[in-house]
């Protein structure tokens, strides 16, 4: 289904973690709803590499929580495979058999192409053969009688025309090959499905995110920043818990390191010049994120500015 339309895009969990497997719904989490999350999936024509990435698309669980509390997304169960009849196994099987039918054809299609790319080298081959054997028949005349045949068959062959197949030749050739047989249905492409093809109905399943306060403090962040108009990712790499910014990462570069604490944990000294030194290094503010005592998200933001 389009989930541009309306429709609820269909998450699935599997081995604890939440993925997105269809490309229009990958789509429209990041155009309409800000959700980026990590393509973690090789791509057909390039899969022994790992700079370019593709389906399935994994989300945080602060996105798939905030995606389910807006009712943006339902939760499926991607562990147990769906269940197909025998009247939709049948037809993929002939699905697969029609289109190993339409490669074969193109290949007899692109031989049949080469052929005729290659009839002025067959012609050529074919007289060199009929000249080898005119020789080997006359090589039972006399030395002086060879040499005069030599001669002769040397100077029609400086007139005659370039060797061409006949119209006979080309179709006997091509009826060789429409009778080739020889296709490996293994050696053919055969499509993968990457989504449950039949309508069949699935169950929503309850999602245990968060289950710690920490988890809930990390959850109220995200659709906070989230709700005032930035895109989020995971923030590992600059030491906070996410990046914060103005637009689609594809275009901006992230303004804050999001850290989450909360409203009564201390922090030491040296933790607090880490973080602004961190900051200063990467060019980017940090935003210390906790709740307050009514329940709404403070920040405090923190720039390292040296000393005087």
């Amino acid at each position: 289904m389009d989930s541009t339309q309306g429709a609820m895009i269909d998450l699935y969990l599997c081995h604890g973690h939440v993925y997105v497997w269809n490309a229009p719904d990958a789509c429209a989490l990041r155009e309409h709803h800000r959700i980026v999350g990590t393509f973690v999936g090789a791509l057909p024509r390039l899969p022994r590499q790992n700079v370019r990435l593709g389906r399935p698309l994994q989300l945080m669980p602060e996105e798939t929580t905030m995606l389910l509390n807006k009712g943006i997304a339902r939760l499926l169960d991607g562990n147990i495979p769906p269940k197909s009849d025998e009247d939709a196994l049948q037809a993929l099987k002939e699905h697969r058999q029609q289109s190993f039918r339409e490669q074969a054809e193109m290949c007899k299609s692109e031989r049949k192409r080469k052929l005729h790319e290659m009839a002025s080298v067959i012609a050529k081959g074919r007289a060199a053969k009929r000249r080898k054997l005119a020789q080997q028949t006359d090589g039972v005349r006399s030395c002086s009688s060879t040499k005069d045949a030599d001669s002769t068959s040397l100077d029609q062959t400086d007139v005659e025309e370039e060797p061409s197949l006949s119209a006979e030749e080309m179709k006997e050739l091509e009826a060789k090959l429409d009778k080739t047989t020889g296709y490996n249905e293994q050696a053919f492409l055969v499509q993968i499905m990457t989504e449950q093809v039949t309508q069949e109905p699935q169950e929503v399943i309850p999602w245990h995110y968060p289950a710690t306060d920490r988890e809930a403090l990390r959850c109220q962040v995200f659709q906070d920043l989230w709700e005032k108009g930035y895109f989020l990712t995971s923030g590992g790499k600059f030491g906070g818990d996410f990046l914060v910014y103005p637009g689609d990462p594809f275009r901006y570069h992230s303004f804050y390191i999001a850290v989450c604490l909360q409203r009564s944990e201390t922090m030491e000294a040296l933790d607090i010049v880490r973080l602004g030194r961190l900051g200063s290094n990467v060019k980017k503010t940090v935003l210390l994120c906790s709740e307050s005592e009514t329940g709404e998200m403070t920040y405090t933001s923190l720039q390292w500015t040296g000393m005087n």
